[in-house]
């Protein structure tokens, strides 16, 4: 198992006091996440009936989610009505379908400036403010290899949530006309991407993600979340379930602030994440963890999975085979495939725990059976978090195919009986 160790890889006078952190200067370029261009196929795709996260798998296209994006915006302009203001429309001005023209102000001033100083030219925007729910949708579609993104900044963390940023075509030629602005290149690793450093530069990092807070809270007084303007677990849970038409309930303007969350009850099982050593040895409290894919498996449609980054040799291959789960002549590959529903986190678990794993946003669940070792410390240490290894036809299940830390899914994890069978819960 060894190998796998190794390899597994905004407002009322209420919130004046709040909106201050918002008030915070510019990141300079070299602190900036690279994220790349929209893409270049947006159009007015349909907004379907589902969530975040189905609009996210059926499309290319952050259109798919415009209701709720304007919401969002909405919401913004009531916590800070004076945070972002709109881009006038202007002859040599030309704004691609799903763009929310929207700058801080000083930002949208040298803007229409310098397209007021080149009549003659005409600037093709693709994109300029994002809410959180798209530059989540950009984020997934980089991790998956999907729609030309090449690159994207984690959510909450992207200028263009900001009111700094823009993303024009043919940017040489308009980048004179824009740094004699003020606003800055972001050069050949984004190359339509320009940032406004200039006078009265004001970041409003974290205003986006805390309007959407205030939304799901709002139509979800039973599963409140922290309003905090953070991105994290609980708040990219919540993105993926909320509806792409929005939410019933809107924007509200002059609202009192929110009540924090009631803190949940402790969990008798395990304690506050830690892990120090070669593998993480207690159960993390909450049961929370992100979930990763790993092993030899068979997907739903027969399809054999074999993970070229794991040997297939089960920590708990003696066991396994003394209790009779597996075959005394077996490889560790037929093994693993014969059981097909596993989990790792044998040193936090146990070999033959059986665990009900299920996925928050969806309430898919299955039973597990911990079979095997891992994941090391230093894949837990990338995210802070327990991290709990599954076969690809549990994740193919839980999930819709196979998934790697990075991306953060998560799942709730519990203990059930040894008699529990494995596989789907009905």
């Amino acid at each position: 198992m060894l190998n796998r160790l190794q390899l597994t890889a905004a407002a009322s006078s209420a919130l004046t006091i709040g909106l201050l952190a918002w008030g915070c200067a510019p990141p300079s370029p070299e602190d900036q996440e690279l994220d790349g261009n929209e893409p270049s196929e947006e159009a007015d795709a349909p907004v379907g009936n589902g969530t975040v996260e189905q609009a996210m798998n059926e499309s290319c296209s952050t259109a798919s989610i415009k209701p709720l994006s304007q919401q969002i915006l909405d919401e913004m302009a009531c916590m800070e009505p004076d945070g972002f203001v709109k881009v006038p429309s202007r002859p040599n001005l030309s704004l691609a379908d799903t763009v929310f023209p929207y700058l801080i102000k000083p930002a949208r001033d040298k803007l229409v400036a310098a397209l007021d100083a080149n009549p003659s030219k005409t600037m093709s925007v693709n994109s300029m403010f994002r809410t959180v729910g798209q530059q989540y949708m950009l984020k997934r579609w980089k991790d998956q290899g999907r729609c030309g993104i090449t690159a994207a900044a984690t959510p909450g963390n992207s200028n263009h949530e900001t009111g700094l940023a823009i993303d024009i075509n043919s940017n040489a030629s308009w980048r004179s006309a824009l740094e004699s602005r003020g606003f800055d290149w972001f050069g050949s690793g984004d190359p339509p991407h320009f940032d406004y450093f200039g006078s009265g530069a004001v970041s409003k990092k974290g205003l986006d993600v805390e309007a959407f807070q205030r939304l799901w809270n709002r139509n979800n007084p039973n599963d409140k979340i922290d309003e905090d303007g953070s991105w994290g677990p609980q708040t990219q849970a919540r993105v993926k379930k909320s509806p792409a038409k929005g939410f019933a309930i809107g924007a509200v303007c002059n609202e009192p602030p929110a009540d924090p969350p009631e803190d949940p009850p402790v969990d008798d099982q395990g304690e506050p994440w830690s892990c120090d050593g070669t593998t993480g040895q207690t159960q993390v409290e909450g049961g929370e963890y992100v979930a990763t894919s790993f092993g030899c498996s068979v997907l739903k449609n027969g399809t054999v999975i074999s993970d070229p980054g794991d040997n297939c040799i089960p920590a708990c291959f003696s066991q396994l085979k003394a209790d009779g789960i597996c075959a005394s002549n077996a490889s560790g590959p037929t093994c693993e495939k014969s059981i097909n529903w596993y989990a790792a986190d044998r040193d936090r678990f146990g070999c033959g725990t059986r665990l009900k794993v299920t996925e928050p946003s969806s309430g898919k669940s299955a039973i597990v059976m911990v079979i095997d070792a891992g994941p090391a410390c230093w894949v837990e240490q990338q995210v802070d978090m327990g991290v709990l290894d599954l076969s690809y036809r549990a994740t193919e299940h839980l999930f819709g195919g196979q998934v790697g830390v990075s991306e953060k899914e998560m799942v709730k994890v519990e203990v059930v009986s040894a008699d529990t069978p494995l596989g789907i819960v009905q």
